[in-house]
């Protein structure tokens, strides 16, 4: 089954509140036990809207909203699904493929948009020369991001230590 509307949704979410089991509710729907056993987690920690929400896909996250949740993951040693839920963030696959994308390639990689750019049918020549504004809005651009990713990478370094250290004790 690819989507689950609202109301079996509801539903099956009733139903495991009222004492059936996630296994049997997963084998009566045809709907994984995981996604189930994930509905209730998020319902027990209040993220209500996480698991009615429609538009869960259409989600756009900064980078620097990303930055923030990969620096969490790695000071405070968080499973996925704790990330999940403190973020409210749909999927664990999401912050698995951040972490993937800045490992591959650094801040650009979270900042890259998915997908070709939408073709023009007027063909535009190219801007030889960008004028001195955009220029210089761009250099500030690429400023901040290579600010951003060096944060990152200090505090990163230095959980890294603070773990060795633990270990050496």
């Amino acid at each position: 089954m690819s989507k689950i509307n609202y109301e079996l949704k509801q539903q099956i979410i009733k139903e495991y509140f009222n004492g059936t089991g996630a296994t049997t509710l997963s084998k009566k729907y045809k709907v994984s036990n995981s996604v189930i056993l994930r509905w209730i987690n998020r319902i027990k920690n209040e993220n209500f809207e996480m698991v009615i929400s429609e538009n869960r896909h259409r989600i756009e996250y900064s980078v620097e909203f990303k930055i923030k949740v990969l620096s969490y993951k790695n000071s405070h040693n968080c499973t996925l699904s704790e990330l999940c839920n403190k973020f409210k963030i749909y999927s664990e696959s999401t912050i698995y493929f951040w972490q993937r994308q800045f490992d591959e390639l650094g801040i650009i990689g979270l900042s890259r948009k998915r997908g070709n750019p939408k073709m023009n049918k007027n063909k535009v020549t190219k801007q030889t020369k960008l004028s001195k504004d955009d220029e210089l809005k761009q250099l500030k651009e690429e400023n901040l991001m290579l600010r951003i990713q060096n944060e990152y990478l200090k505090k990163l370094k230095d959980l890294d230590q603070k773990q060795a250290k633990k270990k050496q004790w």
